[in-house]
């Protein structure tokens, strides 16, 4: 007899596994550094460190292979805590955190410090608002879950529609994040990168579903850390001569600011600049790293964070992973080890802008315009900045170094004057984190597109249940690649944008939910409704509802958009019926944390009554 997969216990030797896939990374990091020095090409050096980790975790989607319903869409209900928190900080952060949010904070300083924060915050709201009753209730999908808990039908197809803009977005983001770097490190063009990371990832969602997209993310995860951690605390044991790069940054605030002050830069007042949050374009770092309030005024700073943080908690791609763990309290613990993953980010990405802007500028600052750095000449034949002499004053003042927003985090290695190969390993770590994220949304997607509209509409199953959900996620990643094809996006502000369509759109809907037993399906329609109407009010007229200073209209459409979901919710709930005693039973089943998931509960009773039928037809009259 086989043992259904929620039975099964965790297996022992994970540890072991995880702990061979670390030192396999650190020793081809090891060897590549030793190879470099014998003389291997840079273009050998990014090949090698970029395919052998892809190669791996390609191998580790076969190896997690499955078309057992559980385990496809809840990974066997048997991840232990670390690694499903492995997962959720890699999707929580992803590629747009690698890149364009310490970007943002090379150009913004202290006002960037509302997006980590935000992140930081919305991890913690969900764990306490949210996934202990998800986990619970072991719907696969949020939409899933609002339908069994109102009892709906309609609702369900709703919110699986309205999912689609927030989860879409982010995944043409990290989609585009992970081909930018292989266009760079790699000999494909942007659109063969685009098309290769789609297959690549379509590959790991339908080989295994969330099975293998728990196993290969937390090998992203690591290969990510690792990375990350490689590189930021070498150059802290350069600048510092201590490696805790989150301790050690803050003693450089003095220097920073003389270099900031030699280079140009002054204070800033809110709305002198344009455009709040840079852009993808090379542009020149105009604010003060420690000024508080310089681009971004308080409100807008208030607003960006609350966004943030609520369309963390609210977002899909992270609740789906609400029901993989054994039990309430494992799931409670995974989510506390995402926390701490986040905030170790969030808390390292501004010693890494620190680092970078102080090696920048006080480089150029003891530097004629006719002898420039080494490193500075590289940067520019690798089209990461742009520089020059504009003014003929024979030095280069802050206005006349232009560089991208999404490259600083790669320019750091080599204005630190650290081999290439830790170049590289920087880039195979964002690929690695952006591959978790883009894979997490893709299947995400698919998965609610298969369960929530396909099976919902079609009652006779035409195309079985695993099947539905391989084609949903390859369409999915059809229609992504076509999209990036034709259409020109910023990560950053689009990530914002599907940030701000979760927290407007599901945040109200599952806090009326969870929290409020007088909510009715019809209250929770009219939340979901309002929420995304605000949206797709502001995406559509241009910042119509917003009066942030800067620009920032839209975290602010968001928060108005939650504040309206939650009214409409209440309001109509108040004016229709009161729920029924099912739609009641359901909730306080779900509040008791004891027990076996409602959802595997009801399929052992459906597989019971299935089983005795058939006994009862085989014995005959």
């Amino acid at each position: 007899m086989v043992v259904p997969s929620r039975l099964r216990t965790p297996n022992p030797h994970l540890g072991a596994y995880y702990g061979i896939v670390t030192a396999a990374f650190v020793s081809l990091i090891v060897v590549l550094a030793m190879f470099e020095q014998l003389g291997w090409g840079e273009s050998l050096l990014a090949q090698t460190m970029m395919l052998v980790p892809l190669a791996l975790f390609l191998l580790i989607a076969i190896g997690a292979r499955t078309t057992q319903a559980t385990d496809f869409f809840a990974s066997g209900r048997r991840v232990p805590a670390v690694y499903n928190g492995f997962v959720l900080a890699a999707v929580a952060v992803g590629g747009v955190g690698f890149l364009a949010y310490i970007g943002t904070l090379y150009f913004l300083g202290f006002d960037a410090l509302a997006i980590g924060l935000g992140w930081t915050f919305g991890i913690f709201a969900a764990g306490v608002l949210f996934v202990p009753y998800l986990r619970k209730a072991g719907s696969y999908t949020v939409p899933s879950f609002l339908g069994h808990r109102f009892r709906s039908r309609s609702l369900r197809m709703a919110a699986s529609a309205m999912q689609l803009a927030p989860t879409a977005l982010l995944l043409v983001a990290e989609l585009k994040i992970a081909a930018l770097i292989a266009a760079f490190f790699l000999p494909v063009s942007f659109s063969l990168g685009v098309l290769l990371i789609a297959a690549l990832i379509a590959a790991f969602a339908i080989l295994g579903g969330m099975r293998s997209l728990t196993w290969t993310g937390s090998a992203e995860f690591l290969v990510g850390a690792v990375g990350l951690a490689v590189v930021v605390t070498t150059i802290a044991i350069l600048l510092s001569n201590a490696p805790a790069p989150q301790l050690t940054y803050g003693a450089m605030f003095p220097a920073l600011q003389n270099a900031e002050i030699t280079a140009g830069i002054t204070p800033l007042n809110p709305g002198e600049i344009a455009a709040a949050l840079p852009g993808t374009a090379p542009s020149p770092a105009a604010k003060p790293f420690l000024q508080s309030f310089g681009i971004l005024g308080s409100f807008d700073f208030a607003t960006l964070f609350l966004c943030l943080a609520l369309g963390t908690a609210a977002l899909p791609s992270l609740l789906v992973r609400s029901g993989v763990t054994s039990s309430l309290p494992e799931q409670r613990r995974s989510s506390a080890w995402a926390l701490l993953f986040v905030a170790a980010f969030v808390i390292t990405a501004p010693a890494m802008a620190v680092f970078a802007k102080l090696i920048i500028f006080r480089d150029l600052a003891l530097a004629p315009s006719s002898a420039l750095p080494g490193w500075l000449a590289e940067l520019s034949a690798n089209k990461l900045l742009q520089t020059g002499d504009a003014n003929g004053d024979g030095t280069i003042g802050a206005a006349e170094l232009f560089i991208g927003r999404d490259g600083v985090t790669l320019a750091l290695p080599s204005a630190a004057g650290l081999p290439y190969v830790l170049t590289v390993l920087m880039g195979t770590a964002a690929l690695a984190v952006a591959l978790a994220a883009a894979a997490a949304h893709l299947f995400t997607l698919g998965a609610s597109l298969a369960e929530d509209l396909y099976r919902v509409l079609d009652r006779h199953e035409t195309l079985p249940r695993i099947v539905a959900a391989w084609a949903a996620i390859a369409a999915t990643a059809l229609a992504a690649v076509v999209f990036l094809m034709i259409a020109d996006l910023d990560p950053l502000k689009t990530a914002l944008l599907a940030f701000a369509f979760a927290g407007a759109t599901f945040f109200p809907t599952l806090l009326l939910a969870i929290w409020w037993p007088r909510c009715t399906k019809w209250g929770a329609l009219a939340a979901l409704g309002a929420g995304f109407a605000m949206m797709l009010i502001e995406v559509l007229f241009g910042g119509a509802l917003g009066l942030g200073l800067t620009g920032l209209t839209i975290p602010l459409a968001s928060l108005i958009g939650a504040v309206v979901a939650l009214g409409a919710g209440v309001g109509v709930s108040l004016y229709i019926s009161a729920p029924s005693k099912m739609v009641d039973d359901y909730r306080e089943v779900m509040r008791d944390p004891g027990g076996d998931t409602i959802y595997d509960r009801a399929q052992m009773r459906a597989a019971a009554t299935a089983a005795a039928t058939a006994a009862a037809a085989e014995a005959g009259p």
